[in-house]
């Protein structure tokens, strides 16, 4: 039995696919499984990559997992947590990627933090463009995630975090149970509501995940979940804050309506935080055009000089 389980659903995206197993295959923590959930795809597709990736791995690390029909997200990431056992488990989702040491620098972390029901890592969001059957990186930024971020209290606003930044104690499942199968989008955020409760979260800062998304150029069948279905994860959202209206929070006030503050709050700290950002983006283009007009007056040759170029530059792109 591997200590560590990764759970991988693909819906024919292999190039996408391949590239999520290759993360897997450089990790330099060696004792894990894969299982891939061929959510309802084409089996021959999905075979294609997996032998070529067995080539490198050996056979007994990768599993394929065929359903004859699509299922939902969470559906599909519960069948193949049934089919394995593992001290850990992750769910890799087929178009996002891990750096090498992320499985060891997080299951390291475990064993310092012996009630930890998840392990979170840093995150860079990696934006990219898929045409075609080709996918190339655009720009990449760090993904907002702190300790802060990992409590009950910001949790219960919206989800913090994607899949691929955690790495989960699979005990948790026997004590809060598998994914809301139910649901169609959201189902992680529901599941790590029930998760943090129970045993909370610790957070490692070196950014070892990579969260993908695709650029709105890109095909729209290799689109993020997030990215094109908002107006579902929005639905789905309140459906659940609804849900939660019956179930009635320590300090007397309904899970739901807490989830409504909450997110009410984040929001307004957020759209505070994005003025203050462009405001000292303002700020900083001020001084640099300042510096600029100072050098202009300490040597008016040289400006001149670079204006005349500038000029230069742009006829030549006509």
């Amino acid at each position: 039995m591997a200590s560590v389980t990764i759970v991988m659903r693909t819906y024919e995206r292999p190039v996408l696919l391949a590239r999520a197993i290759a993360s897997v295959q450089n990790q330099s923590f060696s004792d894990w499984e894969l299982i891939i959930v061929n959510n309802g795809g084409n089996p021959a597709e999905v075979e294609a990559v997996v032998s070529v990736a067995r080539t490198t791995t050996g056979t007994s690390k990768i599993t394929v997992l065929h359903l004859p029909e699509r299922v939902g997200m969470e559906e599909a990431s519960n069948q193949g947590l049934r089919a394995t056992s593992s001290e850990y488990f992750a769910i890799h989702d087929d178009d996002d990627s891990w750096r090498p040491t992320f499985l060891e620098t997080a299951v390291r972390t475990f064993t310092e933090h012996h009630d930890a029901a998840a392990v979170l890592m840093g995150v860079t969001r990696v934006h990219e463009t898929f045409k075609g059957g080709k996918v190339w990186p655009e720009f990449h930024e760090k993904f907002p995630l702190d300790d802060s971020r990992l409590t009950y209290e910001r949790l219960i606003g919206g989800n913090t975090f994607p899949p691929i930044a955690a790495l989960f104690r699979r005990s948790i499942l026997d004590a809060v149970g598998y994914f809301d199968s139910s649901l169609p989008v959201l189902g992680d955020w529901e599941f790590n509501l029930r998760a943090v409760r129970h045993g909370g979260f610790v957070f490692f800062p070196e950014r070892l995940a990579n969260y993908h998304t695709r650029t709105p150029e890109s095909d729209r069948a290799a689109g993020n979940s997030i990215t094109v279905g908002e107006d579902l994860h929005l639905r789905v959202k309140k459906e659940l804050q609804a849900r939660w209206d019956s179930e009635m929070e320590p300090h007397g006030v309904s899970k739901g309506q807490y989830s409504r503050d909450v997110e009410a709050e984040v929001a307004i700290a957020e759209a505070k935080l994005q003025a203050e950002i462009a405001e000292a983006q303002r700020a900083q283009s001020q001084r640099s055009t300042i510096r600029r007009l100072a050098g202009a007056v300490r040597d008016p040759k040289r400006a001149i000089r670079a204006a005349v170029h500038q000029v230069r530059v742009l006829a030549k792109r006509r």
